[in-house]
């Protein structure tokens, strides 16, 4: 197989060196060296201005005209910082497989807006994420108009650097593993994959969420053996005595190898004082008739443990695919319908 630069190189500074080297190639001069690489450059800068968020109302098509391109990385703590135009600053916070954090964005934002408060630049803020995200996550700074940023996701980079074809090793090999992260992403039919490959687990999560259609959350778990990718949602409280004592909610675990996925409901106690053995126990011995009533079989996890978030229940028989190996998605979704109607039951009572 032909060795591509950016499986070896799969640091975010890797990728803060492609997109500022492809930004520069978006100077008008560039289309003598290779036409279709600096036409590409220059759709992807519309792609970065295509939607106005914050202040500076503006409206960008693809006939926007770029004559000139000025690009810095990094700029101070940002990733990377553009001039078009001498029109726009752009502002690019790049991510890879990590997340937005300490207030990165806000703080970001503030710093720009002040260092040009005696300028006419309208200003882009763009977060731009070529791996998977959580939409819980990618929601916080889609729908925060305080910190003003737009979110480029890795379809609508897709969209623009599939678009033509182009004679470029670097450009290729970039966009040869972009094509990849999508198409593993996006693999999630066959069970294997799902318990196998990350970034198919990724994929088959955000399908869940868009399933689900009710507020979600996944990421990786640490733990001694070795750690999983996990799923949340459906968080029900659980009152003694008209006082919360906890919630309960569905958690889906994919330990990679450790036994695939697996379902398992856990009781989160919500304060510092732990919950007790003896009061999972109980739970569990109240629970197991409601699910039961709903068609579902669970059994006690390998311990219970006294904490603060303890598993309470695995539920069986959730995981089916079918001679070829194809995950049965609509029984998953089904027992997950059944499981909800549990902890809707259990938690009124």
């Amino acid at each position: 197989m032909k060795p591509n630069l950016f499986e070896v190189a799969t640091k975010e500074l890797s990728q803060d060196g492609f997109f500022t080297w492809l930004l520069r190639w978006a100077n008008p001069e560039n289309s003598q060296y290779n036409k279709e690489l600096n036409e590409t450059a220059q759709d992807f800068i519309r792609l970065l201005l295509s939607e106005s968020k914050g202040n500076d109302n503006y409206i960008i098509n693809d006939s926007y005209v770029i004559n000139k391109v000025e690009v810095w990385r990094p700029w101070g703590d940002i990733d990377i910082l553009a001039n078009v135009n001498d029109e726009f600053i752009i502002v690019i916070e790049d991510k890879t497989n990590t997340g937005e954090h300490s207030d990165q964005l806000r703080r970001y934002k503030d710093f720009v807006l002040n260092y040009y408060k005696d300028t006419n630049f309208k200003h882009c803020f763009v977060y731009l994420k070529t791996g998977n995200e959580s939409s819980s996550s990618l929601d916080k700074i889609r729908d925060n108009d305080n910190i003003g940023y737009k979110v480029i996701d890795r379809k609508s980079i897709l969209s623009v650097i599939n678009k033509r074809k182009i004679n470029n090793d670097i450009f290729t090999d970039f966009c040869s593993n972009l094509n990849k992260i999508e198409n593993d992403t996006n693999s999630y039919e066959k069970l294997e994959n799902i318990t196998s490959n990350w970034r198919t687990a990724e994929g088959f999560y955000a399908r869940l969420e868009k399933e689900i259609k009710e507020w979600s959350a996944w990421k990786y778990v640490p733990n001694e053996q070795g750690g999983f990718l996990g799923f949340w949602y459906h968080f029900k409280d659980i009152n003694s005595d008209n006082t919360k004592v906890g919630t309960i909610y569905i958690q889906i675990e994919n330990a990679f190898g450790n036994g695939g996925i697996t379902l398992k409901i856990r009781f989160a106690v919500d304060w510092v004082k732990k919950t007790s053995v003896p009061i999972l126990r109980k739970i569990f011995g109240e629970i197991t008739p409601v699910a039961n009533k709903y068609g579902l079989t669970i059994n006690k996890p390998e311990s219970f443990r006294s904490g603060k978030s303890s598993a309470l229940a695995v539920v069986q028989g959730a995981v089916e695919v079918d001679d070829c190996g194809n995950f049965d998605l609509p029984h998953f979704l089904d027992v997950l319908k059944r499981l909800e109607q549990t902890l809707n039951e259990y938690s009124e009572k």
